[in-house]
């Protein structure tokens, strides 16, 4: 039976182990300072332009994408530390909805590099500014030295509980963080499942309008691991590649994270046998659109076979049930789906996860044994 308890349980997509398996005898220098994080750093920058230049972008916003600096760290975890410890002062903090990631999955590993994490009201991992604000405004507007200063907003694309944000939210956040002097961090770790929700009218331009620093997230989207952060406004971040060096992120053989971000962005969806690819975007994007398209067959089984009761109405890649307490195990012990959370009903949350490996046959699989169950 496919696993359906997280988009990482694979190795890698193929296109991206053929390149690597090219590559296995070549030398590069260490570090990230080789040839191919320079044609992947290209790449990503390529997308950004075309995305910026559909959007009908200025000179000025083009040239911020062309020069942004982009680097590559193993994980969501060690991006999101890093990015935020690099910003904040000591006693500077930053705002998170109450499912952010940062706050619920990550063992205090932003509290661990000296910083809190301040939730707002927010519901499914969606930061507002009218959550921000209400924030901001219990900390006396940083105006308080009894009290940590908020300075950066955090949100991650598409969030914990699937859901996205709106073009619209993002503006408000933009406006929001420049009339208090915040920055805006946005997690990618999910950021192609997100671009290719229907549920938002969020294009790439919208996240290089919106965010200080954000991550282009691989290792949940075909990679075998991976980020590349990209700083849209570098100054505030000061010499990250030595913040990485110190919390042992920069990794000797960097060439690794050029060679599958090649494969991603420069490989299309339909070289990869993606039927939802439209023309020849890259197969990062496609591989997001993918796992949503799979997410919507998946939920559409699981309402047929009387699984309709959803905690959230997940927007992406992720599915969320609740059922009973027996149910539950059944359903880990039989789909490898995962244990989410408790229900003020007491019910739980039965969380489902579709990937770029997730296929028409395994939905259909799953459909067979949820009949035979009920």
């Amino acid at each position: 039976m496919h696993s359906f308890r997280n988009d990482y349980s694979e190795e890698c997509h193929p296109l991206v182990s053929e390149a690597l398996a090219r590559c296995a005898s070549e030398q590069n220098p260490g570090y990230g300072e080789d040839a191919h994080c320079e044609r992947a750093r290209e790449l990503l920058r390529e997308a950004m332009t075309g995305s910026l230049e559909r959007s009908g972008a200025d000179e000025g916003q083009l040239e911020r994408a062309r020069r942004a600096p982009i680097a590559f760290v193993p994980g969501g975890t060690m991006a999101n530390l890093l990015v935020i410890s690099s910003a904040l002062r000591p006693y500077e903090c930053v705002i998170a909805a109450l499912d952010g990631h940062i706050n619920v999955h990550e063992t205090g590993a932003i509290e661990a590099t000296g910083h809190k994490v301040i939730t707002t009201a927010d519901a499914d991992g969606v930061l507002t500014a009218e959550g921000a604000e209400a924030v901001l405004a219990e900390h006396c507007y940083g105006q308080n030295h009894h009290m940590v200063i908020p300075r950066m907003l955090y949100l991650s694309f598409s969030t914990e509980m699937g859901m996205v944000h709106s073009s619209a939210q993002l503006a408000a956040l933009r406006a929001f963080a420049d009339e208090h002097g915040l920055l805006i961090y946005i997690d990618g770790a999910r950021l192609a499942a997100g671009l290719a929700s229907p549920a938002t009218d969020v294009t790439l331009a919208d996240i290089l309008g919106t965010a200080d620093a954000f991550t282009f997230g691989a290792t949940k989207n075909g990679a075998l691991f991976g980020e590349a952060v990209v700083f849209m406004n570098p100054i505030p971040f000061g010499n990250f590649k030595a913040a990485q060096k110190q919390r042992g992120a920069l990794m000797a053989k960097g060439f690794l994270y050029g060679i599958q971000f090649e494969a991603l962005f420069s490989s299309s969806g339909c070289e990869a046998g993606i039927p939802e690819a439209e023309g020849a975007e890259p197969l990062y994007f496609s591989l997001g659109r993918h796992a949503n398209a799979m997410a919507v067959a998946l939920k559409e089984a699981l309402r047929r076979d009387g699984f309709d009761h959803l905690a959230a109405d997940g927007q992406t890649n992720q599915v969320f049930v609740q059922v009973d307490e027996p149910t539950a195990r059944l359903l880990e012990e039989r789909f490898c789906c995962e244990p989410f959370g408790v229900t003020d009903e007491g019910e739980r949350i039965m969380r489902f996860v579709c990937s770029w490996a997730t296929q028409p046959e395994h939905i259909q699989e799953l459909n067979s044994a949820l009949k035979a169950l009920r």
